[in-house]
């Protein structure tokens, strides 16, 4: 589930980053996440199955949604536009450390020896990927302090949908914290658009809108949900780690459409996947 939502995710970044030449980053975050609901609430519809949601913490979920979710992706959409894919997936090979280092101050977790070894290999991997890829587009450029917020706030909202959000089963609690966010974000961006205090943008032409539908069906609904079952069964810090492999993902896709692939890069996916599969490798020992 890990895997399948980071190859899902990584479909993202490249169509986003085509979209913000027509869009602008609060228009496309607010159609990603109303687009992603909307899919995720016709096939929740069409599967007709039951829950008993009486007990569901539904303020929490509002909460979580708007912040982890709406800001979150809104940040990422605006740093995404003054930065590049590469500098965001490297930035996004943080998330497992911030999900450790808030594990252990709230005493969720222990920062063990195979669990730091894991975390540098997977950390390392990304960036050697990302180095590696594109070097004429490496540097700074200004989106990444946002980038690296929305890190922040997606390793926080990730912690706390396992755990607050637990009670809410991991399909249903993806689509309401995903409304939330888009609820959150409609309305600030019709106040915006009428204020006339920005200027915002939106292309509806065939290609646009076939690049938004692939968008929330794909990276946002469907990889939201194995993000949510992957992170409720091996936890976020570890599912985090499969997070570095992001950038491996998004070179397939550049090579898929005639781009080139180095040995530095095969290797730097090797050393993600040596962390993630360190992350989950249980050494106790049975009693004999």
């Amino acid at each position: 589930m890990a895997v399948l939502s980071m190859l899902l995710w990584a479909t993202s970044f490249p169509i986003s980053d085509v979209l913000l030449k027509s869009w602008d980053p609060l228009s496309l975050a607010t159609i990603r996440l109303t687009g992603g609901a909307l899919v995720l609430g016709l096939l929740a519809f069409i599967s007709g199955r039951k829950y008993n949601w009486q007990s569901w913490p539904f303020r929490d979920a509002l909460f979580v949604g708007a912040l982890g979710i709406g800001v979150g992706t809104f940040a990422m959409n605006l740093g995404l536009k003054y930065s590049n894919p590469v500098n965001v997936t490297v930035i996004a090979t943080t998330i497992p450390l911030f999900s450790v280092v808030m594990g252990a101050l709230k005493g969720e977790e222990k920062v063990t020896t195979r669990i730091s070894v894991a975390i540098g290999l997977a950390i390392s991997g990304g960036l050697l990927v990302s180095w590696s890829s594109t070097r004429t587009e490496i540097g700074f450029e200004g989106g990444e302090f946002l980038v690296l917020g929305a890190v922040i706030l997606w390793a926080w909202f990730s912690r706390v949908s396992v755990t607050r959000l637990l009670p809410i089963p991991a399909y249903p609690r993806t689509l309401l914290t995903m409304a939330a966010g888009a609820l959150f974000l409609l309305p600030v961006t019709l106040l915006i658009k009428h204020s006339g205090f920005f200027e915002l943008s939106a292309s509806l032409s065939p290609p646009d809108l076939a690049q938004v539908f692939a968008l929330c069906v794909f990276g946002v609904g469907l990889s939201m949900v194995c993000w949510m079952i992957s992170a409720e069964k091996i936890g976020v810090t570890v599912a985090a780690l499969h997070i570095n492999a992001l950038p491996f993902y998004v070179l397939l896709l550049d090579l898929m459409f005639g781009g080139a692939l180095l040995i530095s890069q095969v290797f730097g996916a090797v050393l993600v996947a040596l962390g993630a599969a360190l992350s989950q490798i249980s050494w106790r020992r049975t009693a004999s």
